[in-house]
C-alpha cells in the first residue's frame, strides 16, 4: 500500500546498518594506522553494532507480519507473530543504544584526569545502562488482554520507556561538554583543538534524535493503529543508534585527516600517535628545528663537552656531535609520553 511504513523502514535500516558499520570499520582502520591496539571501548562499540544488527534483522522480518501497515489492512491472523517478535527486536535495540553510548563514555574515561570527571562518567555509565536494561526487560511483562497475574500496567511501561529514552538523550547532551574539558588544555594548535572538540561532541545529534523519539513513544503506544506507528518509532531508534556509532568513531579519523593534509603539502602536524613516516607524538618539524638551534648555540659557546644533558623542563635534546642518535632517543621517549593522547 502507498501508506505502508514497512518499505521505508526497511530501506532506512539497511542504509543505517551499512553506514554505521563503515564508520566503525574506519575507526578500527585508523587505529591500525597508528599501530594502536584495540581497547575495551572498541570491543564494546563492536558489540553494540552486533546487537543493532540483530535488531535490524528481527524488525525487517516482522514486516511480513504486518509491521508498518495500518491495522485495518494487516492480516489479523499474523498479529500473534508480530506481537511475539516485536518486543524481542526492541530488547536488542534498547541494549544497542545503551552499549553504544557506553563505548563513548569508556573512551572519555581513558582521557579525563580529574576525580570528579571520572565520578560523573561512571555515574552516567551506570544509570544509562540501568534505565535502558530495566525497560528492555519490563516490556516483556506488560499486561495483555486479558491481563495475567503479576503483569505490569501498560501505562507504567510507557512511562518507564519515556523516562529511559529521555534520560539517555539528555546524557548525550551532557557528554558533549566533556571533550572540551579534556582537550582544551592539551598542547595543540587552536584549529586542531576546536576540530577535535567538535568531532567528539557530535553525540548531540543522537541526543536530539533521542529526545524527539521519546516524545513519540506515548502516542504510538496508545494508538489503535500501533502496527503503522511503531515503524516510525523504530526508524528514529535506528537513527539514534547510527548517530551514536558515527559520533563515537569520527574522533579517531585524525590520521586520515593528517594524511590528506600532508598530501597537499602541509609539513606541520601534531600527532596523536604514530603514522607511517612519523617519528613520534610531537611535531616532527618543530623537534628538528629545536635540535638544530641548540646545536648551533653549543658551537658558538665553544664548549668542549661532547653532549649536553637532556633538559627535562623544555623536553628538548641538546647535542653537539651525535644529533641523530639523541633525536631518535628523544622521539621514542616522546612517543611513549604522547601515546595516551593517541587514543582519540
Amino acid at each position: 500500500m502507498a501508506d505502508d511504513n514497512g518499505p521505508p523502514m526497511t530501506i532506512t535500516m539497511v542504509v543505517c546498518t551499512v553506514a554505521s558499520f563503515f564508520f566503525m570499520a574506519l575507526r578500527f582502520y585508523c587505529k591500525q594506522m597508528l599501530s594502536t591496539k584495540l581497547g575495551v571501548d572498541d570491543a564494546v562499540l563492536a558489540f553494540s553494532w552486533l546487537l543493532f544488527l540483530v535488531f535490524v534483522i528481527i524488525s525487517i522480518h516482522t514486516t511480513q507480519y504486518g509491521l508498518g501497515k495500518h491495522l485495518a489492512e494487516a492480516d489479523l491472523t499474523l498479529l500473534p507473530q508480530l506481537l511475539h517478535f516485536l518486543p524481542i527486536g526492541q530488547f536488542f535495540a534498547v541494549l544497542a543504544v545503551a552499549v553504544s553510548k557506553s563505548s563513548f563514555i569508556l573512551t572519555l574515561l581513558r582521557l579525563v584526569t580529574q576525580p570528579w570527571q571520572k565520578a560523573c562518567l561512571w555515574f552516567m555509565l551506570a544509570t544509562i545502562n540501568m534505565s535502558m536494561l530495566s525497560i528492555s526487560i519490563v516490556q516483556f511483562f506488560q499486561c495483555s488482554v486479558p491481563p495475567t497475574p503479576g503483569c505490569v500496567n501498560g501505562d507504567h511501561v510507557i512511562g518507564l520507556g519515556v523516562f529511559a529514552a529521555g534520560y539517555s538523550a539528555v546524557m548525550d547532551l551532557v557528554l558533549t561538554a566533556f571533550p572540551s574539558l579534556v582537550i582544551w588544555n592539551l598542547q595543540m594548535r587552536f584549529q586542531e583543538k576546536i576540530g577535535v572538540i567538535v568531532s567528539m561532541s557530535l553525540g548531540v545529534i543522537a541526543g536530539v534524535i533521542g529526545i524527539y523519539k521519546s516524545t513519540t513513544i506515548p502516542y504510538v503506544a496508545r494508538s489503535s493503529d500501533f502496527t503503522h506507528g511503531t515503524a516510525i518509532v523504530l526508524i528514529w531508534l535506528v537513527a539514534e543508534v547510527t548517530a551514536t556509532v558515527i559520533a563515537a568513531s569520527i574522533p579517531f579519523y585524525r590520521p586520515l585527516v593528517r594524511r590528506a593534509t600532508s598530501a597537499r603539502g602541509t609539513k606541520e602536524s601534531y600527532g596523536m600517535g604514530r603514522m607511517a613516516g612519523s617519528h613520534g607524538g610531537h611535531s616532527k618539524l618543530g623537534s628538528q628545528l629545536d635540535v638544530k638551534s641548540e646545536f648551533n648555540k653549543s658551537e658558538h659557546t665553544g664548549s668542549d663537552r661532547d653532549e649536553v644533558p637532556l633538559n627535562p623542563k623544555n623536553s628538548m635534546v641538546v647535542c653537539k656531535t651525535e644529533i641523530a642518535i639523541e633525536y631518535d632517543r628523544w622521539s621514542n621517549d616522546a612517543e611513549k609520553g604522547q601515546q595516551k593522547t593517541a587514543m582519540f
